[in-house]
């Protein structure tokens, strides 16, 4: 069940929320009972998170989440799903450690969406 995110959670966010309902990671969907199936129910509606803030040890992330990247033509950064509309930086489901990587993911992406666009 873990490797099986309901969509829009992210990966990460859902591997969290079965292992707070005290479901075993490799526990399959056939196998889940009702009261497993109970737990998971009241995990996604009354989870609450505190944000804290920023970290003092350099480990912030990007925000999880955004366009999925199967739905993304990378050579011109345009939309599968609504052609003409197209995606660059933090719109795309990218996560990295702050700083170099994700400007670089975002210049790149959104060079090639002006590219595409100005073709």
């Amino acid at each position: 069940m873990a490797n099986t995110p309901i969509t829009p959670l992210t990966a990460r966010l859902w591997e969290r929320l079965v292992q707070a309902a005290g479901i075993p990671a490799d526990m399959r969907w056939a196998a889940l009972s009702k009261a497993g199936r109970h737990q998971l129910a009241q995990q996604l509606q009354r989870t609450e998170l505190q944000v804290t803030g920023k970290s003092l040890n350099k480990d912030e992330f990007v925000t999880c989440g955004g366009v999925r990247l199967g739905e993304v033509n990378f050579k011109t950064m345009e939309s599968r799903v609504c052609p003409g509309l197209y995606f660059a930086g933090e719109l795309l489901d990218i996560d990295g450690l702050t700083g170099g990587f994700n400007f670089q993911a975002a210049w790149t992406t959104g060079w090639l969406a002006g590219r595409a666009l100005a073709a």
